[in-house]
């Protein structure tokens, strides 16, 4: 069981509630008709049991159809070269642009999508609420750097509410990027058995090093100990789980690196 706080405004209509306006002469019937409420903000505690299995809102599941779409444009826009580029390969081959718009959905599915339901999930299991909130200037700042050839992008996050220890912080905190280093270290072990090590990639070897590489991407960048990435609640609470992803997550670049599968 946990205890979420509540906040309510209580307006009180009894007599001793009531003031009486000093711009009425006393004793007049308006003056003793004319009163002023007092509202107090009162806050209480209700105790939630954590659940299993997640739960969405109509509101949070619209708000992720919008950032998926965008994000899996902007990836396409970026992986393509920007615009100019993305007129070429449409030009000379729409099965290959298609394959790209699959990489990109791919890409975003595992590396923001997942990561974003990690915290949810985890954050449920302790008894928090937790919706996914857009950003709809941070999703057309990533289209439009896209569109110029590289990506920026602010999509959203997980919004919490909720009562939690700062050892539960950090671990939901660390559920994003551990979920993207997971994912990264499985796609890279299937772009080594597929043979994009062997220096013959094909179809099935661009989808699984480029969604390898951009979930190591998007799991570097969130490690970054500065507010308000997740990597600054997990060095702030647990320095050892940070230093711990931080070198699984440079171990399985170079692994990459090394064996010639994103470079």
């Amino acid at each position: 069981m946990r205890e979420l706080r509540r906040q309510v405004l209580v307006t009180s209509h009894g007599p001793d509630a009531d003031l009486e306006l000093s711009s009425r002469p006393a004793g007049s019937p308006e003056a003793s008709n004319t009163h002023l409420r007092i509202a107090t903000l009162v806050s209480y505690y209700v105790r939630v049991s954590p659940q299993r299995g997640m739960r969405f809102s109509s509101t949070e599941i619209f708000q992720l159809l919008v950032a998926i779409a965008a994000l899996t444009l902007a990836f396409t826009l970026a992986l393509g070269n920007g615009v100019g580029g993305i007129a070429d390969r449409v030009r000379a081959s729409v099965p290959a642009f298609l394959l790209l718009l699959g990489v990109s959905f791919v890409a975003v599915m595992t590396g923001f999508i997942l990561h974003e339901l990690a915290h949810k999930v985890v954050a449920q299991r302790y008894g928090c609420l937790a919706e996914f909130r857009y950003f709809p200037v941070g999703l057309l700042m990533g289209i439009v750097t896209a569109a110029l050839g590289f990506i920026f992008a602010a999509p959203g996050a997980v919004v919490i509410s909720g009562a939690v220890t700062p050892r539960q912080n950090a671990r939901i905190s660390a559920a994003g990027p551990g979920t993207n280093l997971a994912v990264a270290a499985g796609f890279l072990g299937l772009a080594f058995a597929f043979g994009s090590a062997s220096g013959s990639p094909g179809l099935i070897d661009f989808l699984v090093a480029n969604v390898a590489f951009v979930n190591l991407l998007l799991g570097g960048f969130n490690l970054i100990p500065v507010p308000p990435l997740d990597g600054s609640k997990i060095f702030a609470f647990n320095k050892p789980m940070w230093v711990g992803l931080v070198v699984a997550l440079v171990g399985v670049g170079a692994a990459g690196w090394w064996g010639r599968v994103f470079f």
